[in-house]
Formats: structure tokens, sequence, C-alpha cells
């Protein structure tokens, strides 16, 4: 497709601008690795359930930490009218939404990367047979919050608050996601098949395949308001 390259070099730009500054990564990193040590505290190692409360605590952290990355990736486009450059570019809007959508996707899964196996160690958590379905709902549920995050954060760049329209965008939208993200990421730390979590993992599928759909359609319009 003739946008995959255009958002590939807009995706690169925004990733070699934070391997400078590491401003991203670090304050993202920071809270998701907060709250995980936090919660080791919080939470029982043992008794029945406890996957269950593990996988709520970790898609909060994931939740917060990739709202607060997207909301400062727009931001510094704001900064100086970059944002009005892209625009005006051949790439078109779609390729933008792409390329922002790729970096804030590898950006959280780079925090993820390393806050999953601290909150497995700490929690004392043993995935076991569940490991390919907790890395496979880390992906689904990441790609999804990245989406919709991606669209909303276009909206909210130009208001005067956007730290705090934003989260009140997303959150509503990504209830059927999260819901879907704890129960498949409980399956997996509870050490279960991936039968046992295809449904939740299905919901999830469908849900990033129509926002991202979503997100092509519409991203024209929303930078256009």
């Amino acid at each position: 497709m003739r946008i995959l390259a255009p958002a590939w070099l807009i995706a690169r730009k925004d990733l070699r601008l934070e391997l400078r500054t590491r401003d991203i990564v670090t304050s993202v990193g920071l809270f998701a690795l907060l709250v995980v040590v936090a919660a080791s505290f919080a939470f029982p190692t043992w008794g029945r359930g406890r996957e269950g409360v593990a996988a709520g605590v970790l898609w909060i952290a994931f939740l917060f930490a990739g709202l607060l990355g997207i909301g400062r990736s727009f931001a510094i486009e704001k900064e100086e009218s970059c944002i009005d450059g892209l625009l005006l570019s051949p790439a078109g809007p779609e390729a933008i939404f792409l390329g922002k959508l790729l970096a804030t996707l590898v950006f959280t899964l780079g925090v993820e990367l390393v806050t999953l196996p601290v909150f497995v160690v700490l929690l004392q958590l043993s995935p076991g047979a569940g490991t390919a379905v907790l890395i496979l709902a880390a992906l689904l549920g990441t790609f999804g919050l990245a989406t919709v995050g991606t669209l909303f954060a276009a909206m909210a760049v130009n208001t005067k608050t956007r730290e705090v329209i934003l989260p009140l965008l997303v959150l509503p939208i990504a209830v059927p996601l999260l819901i879907a993200s704890v129960e498949a990421t409980a399956a997996a730390l509870g050490g279960r098949s991936l039968g046992s979590a295809q449904p939740w993992l299905l919901v999830m599928a469908a849900y990033d395949a129509l926002f991202l759909m979503v997100g092509l359609s519409t991203f024209r319009h929303v930078t256009e308001a």
C-alpha cells in the first residue's frame, strides 16, 4: 500500500526523536514500574483469584502509561506547529495516523517488555502454558489502546486541557477492550491454555480491526476540525 512508506517515515521520525530525548519512555516506564512495585506489596502472592486481581492492576498500569505516552507524542507535534507541517505534507492523514500508531505501539510495547517480567516475578506468578496467551493478549490489547488513543489524541491536541480530555475520551470507548484484556490475561497468568482465553482474544481482535478502520476513515476529518 502506498501509505505504508510515509507512515514508516513518520514512525521512524518519532522513534529517532525518542531515542535522543527518552522523555516518553522514561516517564511512562517509571510510572508503570511504580504501579507494579506498589501492587506487589499491596496484593497477596498466594490464594485463589489473585490472577484476576493481578491482571486488572497490570492493565490499569498499561492503560494510563499508554495514555501518558500518546498524549506526550502529540503534544510534541503541537509545538512550533509541527502538526500543521505534517498535515501539509504529501503523506496524507491516513499515513500520519498509521505512523503515529506504529510509534506509539513500539513505545508502549517497549515499556511492557520491561514491566511484565518484573510484575510476574514480584507477584510470584507462574504463567507456564499460558505464556503464549499472555504475550498475545498484551499485543492485541496494546494495539487496541494505541489505535483508540492515537485517534482521540488527535482530537484533544488542540484543546487547552488535553491532559484531562484525552482520558475522558478514551476510557469509555476502551471498556470492552479492557474487560477482554483482563480476562485473557487472568487466564494466561493462571496457566490456562489458548482455548480458555480464545473468546476474549477474538473480542480483542475484532475491536482492534474495527477501530483501525474507524481511525483510517475518520482521521482526515478529525485533523480538519
